[in-house]
């Protein structure tokens, strides 16, 4: 409901004006009325209405005081003017202080409507630019805030409070008590957070969540707590608590002995919400520390992948997830360990076999580093498994095979300065060879299918994300801007950014 007054100093026009927009079916709610300007601006200043209908003509202080006053003291207050004087001081004073109508007595129902609904429409937009102006500043708080909190260095940077002006990261960091959470699992914003408390999405591990509580009171696991309870709450995933800390400038080490917590749960059972205690604490620590392990099998995985045979190494790396999930000595921290010295012996060994450089862009590499669910660390396994036997040149492959073995190598790849000989040489074919054999099968050229591959990812990314064209182009593939302006144009009819415009409805 939007809060309104009337200010005039005849009674039954108050009551009239009180009346008629009662009837109106707005959402509107009436909170007071004065006869004369002064006593209106203490009513203005003690109820804080949205909304100040007045007359101009008024004793003690007149309309054009009475406006001035108000705009200086309540600007965000919508004003509207109804008068019975149709006096050119009297509108131009209106238009100065940027009254959301002017209505000359008598009026009727529309007219009062219109001025109304055109108050609460500045109401709601100016509520929206607040917020969003709000929600920027500390979505930009946050990202400064992640980078340092998060940082993999072992700098000890201090935190310069004073960098951070949203108004929930100075309440936060300004109390006495602090604890971190880390969760994995899939987004539960629709949860409500306790007071002195943020959250924000991990800047390097995908589907991980930093939740960060402070507490106005110190040495009782006040923000420990609040944390527990909230996340207590949340269906789906997993997580930690961290124990308190008594200054900003301990979060860095909580947050590392909540992310330690979690690295050091059995793999197979990596459920529910822990709180991180001193001597589980230590015990994460220690671990994994000197663990030697070597898959017996690792030859025969190593023999599959050199031969192409998919099944064979997936069935073989899906044994040994198995095992993983079995043993309560494979913690999510060893596991992670264990599928980076893998990915190296299987690039390492199928560069010299095959001279070939599986997933060459390191984005599995990535992943197996920073991914903190088990379910989603075997899938990027697997799949770098079933990536790599796709580059492998298979002895007896048919055209059929060997053509969505190379259309598979392009989705991969789109974004690299590809060409028709390096793809050739990678797969130990002739370029004329397989220009000839990728038409045939695909029914399309290769350079057709290269830039219809890219052209479908530039149309994602221009209605998915905000990033420049400019940028869009690099991340496809097209060093030349200008050109990547051609090549769009010529296959939607639209250049990039009318593309974006038309679709977005922009």
């Amino acid at each position: 409901m939007y809060r309104y007054v009337v200010i005039d100093d005849e009674a039954l026009i108050r009551k009239a004006i009180i009346k008629k927009i009662s009837s109106l079916e707005l959402p509107l709610a009436w909170v007071g009325e004065a006869d004369d300007g002064e006593e209106g601006l203490m009513l203005v200043e003690r109820e804080k209405p949205d909304i100040v209908l007045t007359d101009m003509r008024m004793p003690v202080m007149d309309g054009v005081q009475f406006l001035q006053a108000v705009t200086e003291k309540r600007s965000e207050a919508q004003l509207i003017v109804i008068s019975g004087y149709s006096d050119f001081e009297y509108t131009r004073e209106a238009i100065v202080s940027s009254a959301a109508g002017y209505i000359l007595k008598p009026f009727d129902d529309a007219e009062l409507r219109q001025a109304l609904a055109k108050a609460i429409e500045r109401i709601e937009q100016t509520r929206l630019n607040r917020r969003n102006a709000t929600g920027i500043e500390l979505e930009l708080d946050l990202v400064r805030f992640a980078a340092w909190l998060c940082r993999s260095s072992d700098d000890e940077a201090a935190l310069r409070t004073e960098a951070y002006s949203s108004e929930p990261m100075r309440s936060l960091l300004s109390a006495a008590s602090y604890a971190v959470a880390v969760r994995v699992g899939p987004a539960a914003d629709a949860v409500k957070l306790p007071d002195g408390c943020v959250r924000f999405a991990h800047p390097d591990m995908r589907g991980t969540t930093v939740l960060v509580c402070s507490d106005a009171a110190a040495g009782r696991q006040a923000a420990s707590s609040k944390l527990y309870a909230c996340l207590a709450g949340e269906a789906g995933g997993f997580a930690a608590v961290s124990g308190e800390c008594a200054s900003v400038q301990g979060l860095p080490a909580a947050y590392r002995d909540a992310l330690s917590l979690l690295e050091s749960l059995p793999f197979g059972r990596m459920a529910g919400l822990h709180r991180a205690t001193a001597d589980r604490a230590e015990a994460g620590k220690d671990q994994d520390a000197g663990a030697e392990w070597r898959w017996p099998r690792i030859e025969d995985f190593l023999y599959e992948l050199e031969e192409g045979s998919e099944a064979r190494a997936v069935r073989l790396a899906e044994e040994l997830f198995a095992e993983f999930r079995g043993s309560e000595s494979f913690t999510m921290q060893r596991v992670r360990k264990i599928c980076r010295t893998l990915y190296h012996r299987v690039v390492e060994h199928l560069g010299a076999v095959h001279r070939i450089s599986p997933d060459a862009g390191l984005e599995t590499l990535q992943l197996l580093g920073y991914e903190p669910d088990a379910g989603a660390l075997e899938r990027h396994f697997l799949q770098f498994v079933r990536d790599t036997v796709a580059q492998v040149p298979s002895r007896t492959a048919k055209g059929a095979e060997l053509s969505q073995q190379i259309r598979h190598y392009i989705d991969r790849h789109f974004a690299q300065q590809l060409t028709l000989e390096e793809v050739a040489d990678r797969f130990f074919l002739h370029p004329v060879y397989l220009s000839v054999m990728f038409k045939e099968k695909t029914g399309e050229t290769f350079q057709d299918y290269l830039r219809r591959i890219r052209m479908e990812r530039a149309k994602q990314l221009l209605l998915t994300t905000k990033y420049r064209i400019d940028r869009i182009s690099v991340m496809i593939g097209y060093e030349n801007t200008k050109y990547f302006y051609k090549v769009f144009k010529k296959e939607t009819g639209f250049t990039p950014a009318d593309f974006r415009q038309r679709q977005l409805g922009g």
